[in-house]
């Protein structure tokens, strides 16, 4: 692979990923989207998701009852191959829930794991595996509401 073509797909992945981080935060569910194939996985912590619209709605139900978030996401190393390309990138991802019971800030650590397709609209995520290195706080901020 030539260098210009390797560092602008190492340049349009990191900011793919930082995009799709303030995408989340601002609720923007089309650009969310977006950024994974129709038949994306998403493996985290609590199982596997198949498909883009299961992807988003687990998303839209982690954030949209929040009253803030906000996703960083650094450390990124990205590696080209004959298939595309496979990602490593740390996050922590702030959550308020203003006036939850034991406080109102709950923090995660930790790591996704993406693969990456080129397409004609640019690179997208096939696969996504999201890690927990630590977590500090209330976790009834992020905890679905009781019926």
């Amino acid at each position: 692979m030539e260098l210009l073509s390797e560092l602008r797909s190492r340049i349009e992945i990191a900011d793919g990923l930082a995009a799709l981080a303030q995408a989340q935060d601002a609720h923007d569910w089309k650009v969310v989207a977006g950024f994974f194939l129709p038949n994306a996985t998403y493996t985290h912590p609590g199982g596997t998701l198949v498909g883009v619209d299961a992807i988003v709605d687990r998303i839209v139900r982690a954030l949209d009852r929040l009253d803030a978030s906000q996703h960083l996401v650094g450390s990124i190393v990205t590696r080209l191959d004959e298939e595309g390309a496979a990602s490593v990138a740390h996050f922590q991802a702030l959550h308020v829930r203003v006036g939850t019971v034991g406080g109102d800030l709950y923090t995660i650590g930790g790591s996704y794991a993406d693969r990456w397709v080129q397409t004609d609209d640019g690179w997208r995520i096939a696969s996504r595996t999201q890690t927990y290195q630590w977590r500090e706080g209330n976790r009834d901020v992020i905890a679905a509401p009781s019926e």
